[in-house]
């Protein structure tokens, strides 16, 4: 009895690590394994409650790879028409909640099995497998419908994903811009560029606005830290909303070497990106 829902186990804590991986923003050595583990965990599962007669080793396999692809197609739709973003944490998620709904139904549907005793279970394998040698036009038929279901599903994504291909505009983006403060100049993000007048120099600013703007989807926390002359002089801590900005006024030079950086928390060994004055 063990052994039969050691897989349901798997699956249950490849979903659950795989999304506090994601969540926690692990390295790629481990996020890497659970990610592929929890995207084929959901079609395994489905493919056990719904067909679950023993199937021959292939078909069961191509099945449950056939729904494996089907569930994030179909998701993607879904995310289409309820207007959410395609990010990573809405993909994580699907697959959480149908690995984990997968594995309800698999249980579910293995106590409503009552216990064989294993000469009869040895009986209807040996039964089962002379079956199998000779495919009914029934078997035959189900398993071409749901190839077929799936290569339809699979055309038609791909028709769909071509035709709106720029719907999705604003990829997941966290900015960082330093933009000196000159008479006669406008600041963008991460630049500063003339407005009519040639002769504004931003050599010769003694003020910059620090800027980060969050389009990651979510919520993030970040941690900005200034260098002058290689020297750590200022930290902030903040978190932002999506679509929010933070802004601060910061003293400006470029006598000697200015250095921001801007790490993801809680991700504090390697910036996700940086500016400086250009020293």
């Amino acid at each position: 009895m063990y052994r039969k829902n050691l897989d349901v186990a798997i699956a249950a804590i490849i979903a659950i690590l795989g999304g506090l991986a994601a969540a926690a923003k692990l390295p790629g050595t481990a996020t890497i394994p659970l990610g592929v583990g929890l995207f084929f965990a959901p079609g395994y599962l489905w493919s056990e409650a719904i067909l679950n007669q023993r199937l021959p080793g292939i078909e069961r396999a191509m099945t449950s790879v056939g729904m494996a692809l089907i569930f994030p197609i179909l998701g993607g739709f879904l995310f289409y028409g309820l207007h959410i973003p395609l990010l990573k944490s809405a993909w994580i998620g699907l697959l959480v909640v149908l690995t984990l709904l997968g594995v309800v139904a698999v249980a579910i549907q293995r106590l409503r099995v009552p216990p064989v005793d294993p000469r009869q279970q040895y009986q209807r394998d040996q039964q089962r497998r002379n079956q199998q040698a000779r495919p009914s036009g029934g078997r035959v038929a189900l398993n071409g419908f749901i190839f077929g279901l799936a290569a339809i599903v699979g055309l038609g994504s791909v028709a769909f994903s071509v035709k709106n291909a720029e719907a999705q505009k604003f990829p997941a983006l966290s900015a960082l811009s330093m933009a000196p403060i000159v008479a006669g100049m406008q600041s963008y993000i991460g630049t500063a560029t003339s407005a009519g007048n040639p002769a504004a120099d931003s050599s010769k600013a003694t003020q910059a606005h620090l800027e980060v703007s969050n389009s990651e989807g979510t919520t993030e926390n970040y941690r900005v830290e200034l260098f002058n002359n290689k020297k750590l002089a200022k930290t902030w801590n903040i978190t932002l909303d999506n679509g929010k900005s933070w802004q601060v006024t910061i003293a400006y030079t470029q006598k000697y070497q200015m250095l921001v950086d801007l790490y993801i928390l809680p991700n504090t060994k390697t910036p996700y990106t940086y500016v400086d004055n250009g020293q």
